[in-house]
């Protein structure tokens, strides 16, 4: 048994087991030996006594490293308020569930972002985040998560590096989005108002300004009132009420009012024809409904951009609207009044 636990062990280290087992020979309390008249004899020790030596003083030496061990911790942490800080940093483990709290606002459910392969346990509740990794991480090693706020405060969702730590884990780690902080609300302040300006930049340009600087508007750009020459016997719950074109330098529009009659299900503009009186088909540039989609009980207006006017005077012209499904569609039959 003992030559077996040597062989177990570097074969370079036996030398240093027996010097270190040798240095303890020397002392003359492991070598005195009492008789039986009294007196006592040095003697030699045998190599069945070294070696057990050897291993006694080696034990230490060659034990097997202890499994890591983590002080379990809660703490809280902040989320940036300025585009560019680092997202804080999330100590987690295998073996221990760490509880992300989100107390400031609640969290939408289907917007987690995270690799769900790396972790044994992922559940995400209304303010909670509750995550177990699979495996541990490498040194260097981070996982990512994001998850967006309910609410429009800044910031708009929680983004955390999940790292792994040698001597810590975190338990319970309290996120605080600072969503009120004068930092937070100044940075929303700057946010807006640069959507602002793009938002005027976009209106000046497709607004009645733009349509005079593209050519559009023209002398002869104006409203063209349409009324109905039959009205179409099925409707699919859908009152066609009053409709208007203009032509313009390089296309048409044609705008439409709608009701969606109540108790009717909510209705979607997904496609738009018209026919010219001679039964030619129109090029449609672009087709809008707002509001999108249309309540029962609400009205909304459709407005249809066409390359050519489908109009003439005197004749009548079709219009069919069709919504998303292309089950409930609406047949209109129009002249200009």
């Amino acid at each position: 048994m003992l030559f077996d636990a040597l062989l177990e062990r570097p074969a370079r280290a036996v030398p240093a087991l027996v010097a270190s087992a040798s240095s303890h020979l020397d002392c003359p309390e492991f070598a005195r030996v009492a008789n039986l008249g009294g007196s006592t004899t040095l003697v030699q020790p045998t190599p069945w006594l070294t070696l057990a030596l050897c291993l006694l003083v080696a034990g230490p030496a060659f034990a097997q490293p202890q499994p890591l061990t983590r002080q379990r911790q809660d703490r809280r942490v902040s989320l940036p308020t300025q585009p560019g800080e680092p997202p804080p940093e999330v100590h987690v483990a295998p073996g221990s569930i760490t509880v992300l709290m989100l107390f400031n606002a609640p969290v939408e459910r289907d917007s987690l972002e995270v690799d769900r392969t790396r972790f044994k346990w992922v559940d995400l509740g209304e303010r909670t985040l509750n995550l177990e990794p699979a495996a541990e991480l490498g040194a260097s090693e981070r996982l990512v998560v994001k998850v967006r706020f309910k609410d429009r405060a800044l910031p708009a969702q929680a983004v955390l590096g999940l790292v792994a730590h040698p001597t810590e884990v975190d338990g319970k780690v309290e996120v605080d989005r600072r969503a009120n902080t004068p930092e937070a609300l100044l940075n929303a302040l700057t946010l807006k108002t640069t959507e602002l300006e793009d938002l005027k930049a976009r209106c000046e340009e497709n607004g009645p300004m733009g349509l005079a600087f593209s050519g559009w508007l023209t002398g002869n750009t104006y409203p063209i009132i349409f009324i109905e020459q039959r009205p179409s016997a099925e409707t699919r719950g859908l009152q066609f009420q009053r409709s208007m074109g203009f032509r313009g330098g390089h296309s048409a529009l044609v705008t439409f009012h709608l009701l969606n009659l109540p108790g009717q299900t909510p209705w979607a503009l997904g496609q738009a024809r018209l026919i010219e009186a001679g039964g030619g088909a129109t090029t449609i540039l672009s087709a809008q409904m707002r509001p999108q989609p249309l309540a029962p009980g609400e009205e909304g207006v459709v407005v249809v951009e066409a390359t050519t006017a489908p109009w003439t005077q005197g004749r009548a012209f079709s219009v069919e609207l069709a919504d998303t499904s292309g089950q409930r569609l609406l047949f209109l039959n129009l002249r200009t009044k």
